[in-house]
């Protein structure tokens, strides 16, 4: 009769284990998503922001994009200027990423181009743009992904750092390490392993990382800025 009550307490273990290890593992990937937004000062701070411009030195992931890149971005309308390298051209691109339009084309010295030439290249410019602004704001972008809490930790630069695992983060998979104040310190993307680091005030209190850098590359970025309002002539003309 002992015999029996103690399986049946031990099937009663199990099942209340399956139920709420679950349950537990959500809550602790919500503490530390939330300890990852507060780390960069909060979710309100990015909600709020409408307007940033960056410049990105490193690995494209188009072919058609080469060299720095520098993107000016209204997040409220989609409006976005882009200065760089297209098809081996230095040029300047006005675009709207909701209706994937190309607005305006310059040269360097600002004169106009003619932009039935360049509306095929929408697709690549939104999905730098793209690529480029979820790294860039990875502590923001990242907690829209699926994330899954693991036991497993890492010790890197004698600092030990909470993995976690996502999927769907800009269509792939992965695992990134958080450190106790929230901060991502590393990143694992597409087979490579990605440190994170470069912390800074972009503006109006919010942190980004602007460093990533791998084994075999890395992806900076410079002049890094963020606005609540601006003047719109830089998203409209040359």
């Amino acid at each position: 009769m002992k015999n029996q009550k103690k399986i049946v307490l031990y099937f009663y273990s199990i099942i209340i284990a399956c139920i709420f290890s679950p349950i537990l593992s959500f809550a602790q990937s919500d503490n530390i998503t939330e300890k990852i937004l507060t780390s960069i000062g909060g979710k309100t701070k990015w909600d709020n922001t409408r307007y940033l411009m960056f410049t990105v030195t490193g690995e494209s992931n188009q072919n058609a994009i080469t060299g720095d890149r520098k993107f000016l971005l209204d997040k409220k309308s989609g409006d976005i200027r882009f200065e760089g390298t297209l098809n081996k051209e230095n040029i300047v691109v006005l675009f709207n990423k909701n209706n994937a339009t190309i607005k305006k084309v310059y040269d360097q010295q600002g004169t106009e181009l003619p932009k039935e030439k360049y509306k095929d290249q929408a697709r690549t410019l939104i999905d730098q743009y793209t690529t480029d602004l979820k790294i860039l704001s990875l502590p923001a972008s990242i907690t829209g992904a699926t994330l899954n809490t693991k036991s497993e930790s890492k010790i890197i630069n004698a600092e030990k750092l909470q993995m976690l695992e996502f999927s769907n983060f800009n269509g792939t998979n992965g695992n990134i390490y958080v450190n106790q104040e929230g901060l991502i310190k590393q990143i694992d993307l597409n087979n490579k392993s990605y440190a994170v680091n470069g912390y800074k005030d972009i503006g109006n209190g919010l942190i980004f990382p602007t460093v990533f850098k791998s084994v075999s590359d890395s992806i900076v970025y410079q002049q890094v800025a963020s606005f609540i309002d601006m003047e719109l002539n830089k998203l409209e003309e040359f």
